[in-house]
């Protein structure tokens, strides 16, 4: 049993080579948060649109500066370019689809009504996520139409996307009934703020091996230092400094895990100048030290 990872390239960018390069760009993964190193996956972004809609348990869920705790029926809808992460609700599991498509799948002749209520919505930069609460009667449209995609992507019966593109339209009719007050109040300029954020991660994740400090980050984003702190903790919901500790904390664990390798030379690969401060971060993250993790790790394995 691995760990599942992002491919993750410049500025965040989820490389999803499925999506953009098939006939037909859609895509309904099954996940487990557990499966992910440190049980969460790091903010990424994507063109493609996002809908997860939630099995079992619970999680916690971040859409720009928007945070959420997913429970069992819950949806949520991720806009192109929105910079999302995901991890464990404390003590839950959690079970989920995600239904991933291109916005091409939905596109019409250029200024066409259909065409006008697709860019009035991924063309909104303020316009990052919408939360469809399973106690809420008016959620019921919704789910119901994203259950009835993964069944129908199940079967794959003769012309099944014909079907599936049908039922993209109806989902977007809801969508948009949901909405469309919001897109009448909102403006429509870029999010300089989040693209401020994507140089910020894209930093971070290209130089976590080196020493960084937090006017280098700043830098990076053309921020001051007080400003990249601020934006941090308003999108991303951790200082600079956090989330640069934690990223090398899931950067360290495949080399945790290769049994040829000790943990003061898996925390030197990843930044770490003293072992005993890694394990100490370690813990924080995972609960468990570096050697208490890897043994557990080991065992799990060997159940497969």
């Amino acid at each position: 049993m691995g760990f599942k990872t992002l491919t993750i390239g410049k500025n965040q960018l989820e490389n999803r080579d499925y999506a953009r390069n098939d006939s037909f760009p859609f895509r309904i993964g099954y996940e487990e948060i557990t499966e992910y190193i440190g049980s969460a996956f790091g903010c990424h972004w994507h063109p493609e649109l996002e809908f997860t809609y939630i099995l079992s348990g619970s999680m916690n869920y971040q859409a720009n500066n928007s945070q959420y705790v997913l429970k069992k029926g819950d949806a949520l809808f991720v806009n192109q370019n929105c910079l999302h992460s995901g991890r464990e609700y404390p003590h839950f599991k959690c079970s989920y689809f995600a239904i991933t498509f291109h916005p091409a799948l939905l596109a019409g002749p250029r200024n066409s009504i259909l065409e006008n209520s697709l860019a009035g919505i991924v063309n909104n930069n303020q316009l990052s996520s919408a939360y469809f609460d399973v106690q809420d009667h008016t959620s019921k449209p919704v789910t119901s139409v994203l259950l009835e995609l993964e069944k129908i992507n199940k079967e794959k019966s003769v012309g099944y996307e014909l079907l599936i593109e049908s039922k993209l339209f109806e989902l977007w009719f809801y969508l948009f009934q949901t909405v469309h007050v919001q897109l009448l109040s909102e403006p429509k300029q870029p999010h300089k703020n989040i693209k401020q954020i994507k140089s910020a991660l894209d930093f971070i994740h290209t130089h976590y091996q080196e020493n960084m400090s937090l006017e280098d980050i700043a830098l990076s984003c053309n921020l001051s230092k007080s400003s990249c702190c601020r934006l941090f903790k308003k999108i991303v919901h951790q200082t600079p400094f956090d989330y640069l500790l934690y990223y090398r904390i899931q950067k360290s664990i495949p080399y945790l895990m290769n049994e040829g390798m000790n943990i003061t030379e898996a925390a030197a690969l990843v930044g770490f100048s003293s072992s005993s401060y890694y394990s100490e971060i370690f813990k924080r993250y995972m609960h468990y030290s570096p050697t208490s993790y890897r043994q557990m790790k080991k065992t799990q394995y060997q159940k497969f």
